[in-house]
C-alpha cells in the first residue's frame, strides 16, 4: 500500500511540475499556433502555489523532492516577479496621475449602480487622465470641472441600448482619438487618445481585450458534476470555447500592436487584457515597454476580485521614456476588477 500511495504521489509531483514548465513557454506561443500552452499561462499563479505546497510538504515528511519542486519554481523566478513585488513610491508633485478601470458596466444589473460613487471618487483623487472601460454612457457620469475634456467611443458607430464603451476623461486636452476595429464582432474594444499633458503629447491605449468567457455554471459543472458523458460533453464543449476566445484574443493583441507601430508620440497601454502577466498577450504588449505593477508596485498584484483575488489581468504598460513613480491598486469601489493608479515623470 505504501508503494502505491508513493507511485501516485511521485505522478501528481511530475504532472505538477510538467505543468508549471510548460506554464513557463506559454508567453512564447501565439495560441494561433497552438492554444492549449495558452491555458497553463492561465493558471500560472495556482500551479506556482501547488509546487510551493508540495516543496513544503516534502520538506515537513522529510523527502528529498522538495529539490525538485524548488528547483523548478526557480527556474521560473523572472516569472515570479510579474506577480509578485515590492517597491516604495517615489511620486512626486508635478507627477502625471493617471488611472485604468473596468466599470463592469456600472453595476446596473444589479441595481447596484456605481456611477455616483464613481464620479466622487475620480473627483476626489484629481487625476490627469482616467480610462473607463465597461462604461455605460446613458448610466453614468463624471464631474465636469473636476475633468474638462472628456470622450466617449461606443462600441460600434451606432449608438447601442445604454450606449457601451470606453469613456476617457482628462485635466488636459484631448488633442486626437481613434477607434481601434477588430476584425470581428466582439463585445471587447480598444482606442487610443492623444493628450496635450503640460506641452508634451503621450499616447493612451485603453485596451479591453477578450474574456475567457468562464461562467459560474461553467465553473460549477467542471468542479462538481461527477465525471460520465454529460461531463466529457460538457468539457469538450468548453474547450472548444475556450480555443476560440484564446485565438480571438490573441489576434486583437495584434492589432493593437499594429495601431502603435508608428506613433510618434510615448505610449501607455493600459485596460483590461483578461490574461495573465505568463501569456502571449502580456509578452507582446510589453515587448520594449515597461510594466507600472515590476516599476512600483507592492504586493500580490491581483486585479480580477472573483470569485477572489489571485489573477492579474489588467495592466498599464509604458514607453520606456515615461518613469513610472508609483503604483497602486485600489478596491474601493464595487466592481469585479480593481482600479489602477500610477504617476509618471515627463521625459
Amino acid at each position: 500500500m505504501k508503494k502505491l500511495i508513493s507511485k501516485i504521489t511521485d505522478l501528481v509531483n511530475a504532472l505538477a511540475i510538467v505543468a508549471l514548465l510548460i506554464a513557463y513557454l506559454s508567453p512564447y506561443i501565439d495560441p494561433s499556433d497552438f492554444w492549449p500552452v495558452s491555458f497553463f499561462g492561465l493558471i500560472y499563479k495556482p500551479l506556482l502555489l501547488l509546487n510551493l505546497f508540495l516543496a513544503l510538504l516534502w520538506i515537513f515528511l522529510k523527502k528529498r523532492r522538495w529539490m525538485y519542486n524548488v528547483f523548478f519554481i526557480l527556474i521560473g523566478f523572472q516569472f515570479i516577479a510579474r506577480n509578485i513585488q515590492f517597491n516604495t513610491s517615489t511620486y512626486a508633485p508635478g507627477d502625471i496621475k493617471i488611472c485604468t478601470f473596468n466599470t463592469n458596466v456600472l453595476r446596473v444589473y444589479d441595481n447596484g449602480n456605481t456611477s455616483k460613487e464613481l464620479d466622487e471618487y475620480l473627483t476626489e483623487k484629481e487625476y490627469d487622465v482616467a480610462v473607463l472601460l465597461e462604461w455605460l454612457n446613458k448610466k453614468g457620469s463624471v464631474n465636469s470641472e473636476a475633468y474638462p475634456h472628456q470622450q466617449f467611443i461606443r462600441l460600434n458607430a451606432k449608438q447601442n441600448r445604454y450606449d457601451y464603451g470606453i469613456k476617457l476623461v482628462s485635466k488636459h486636452k484631448i488633442v486626437n482619438w481613434e477607434r481601434i476595429k477588430y476584425d470581428h464582432f466582439s463585445n471587447n474594444m480598444a482606442a487610443y487618445f492623444d493628450i496635450d499633458v503640460d506641452g508634451t503629447i503621450i499616447r493612451f491605449m485603453a485596451a479591453h481585450l477578450q474574456s475567457n468567457g468562464v461562467s459560474s455554471r461553467d465553473y460549477h459543472t467542471l468542479v462538481n458534476v461527477e465525471v460520465g458523458d454529460e461531463y466529457k460533453s460538457y468539457a469538450l464543449n468548453f474547450a472548444k470555447r475556450l480555443r476560440k476566445l484564446i485565438i480571438r484574443r490573441s489576434n486583437q493583441t495584434k492589432t493593437v500592436l499594429e495601431a502603435l507601430e508608428d506613433s510618434p508620440y510615448p505610449v501607455i497601454i493600459l485596460g483590461d487584457f483578461n490574461d495573465t502577466p505568463q501569456s502571449f498577450t502580456y509578452e507582446t504588449l510589453k515587448k520594449g515597454r515597461k510594466d507600472a505593477f515590476i516599476e512600483k508596485g507592492n504586493g500580490w498584484g491581483a486585479t480580477y476580485l472573483k470569485p477572489f483575488p489571485i489573477m492579474r489581468i489588467d495592466y498599464i504598460l509604458h514607453d520606456e521614456e515615461l518613469t513610472c513613480t508609483s503604483y497602486k491598486c485600489v478596491s474601493d469601489i464595487k466592481s469585479d476588477h480593481a482600479l489602477l493608479e500610477a504617476s509618471f515623470k515627463l521625459p
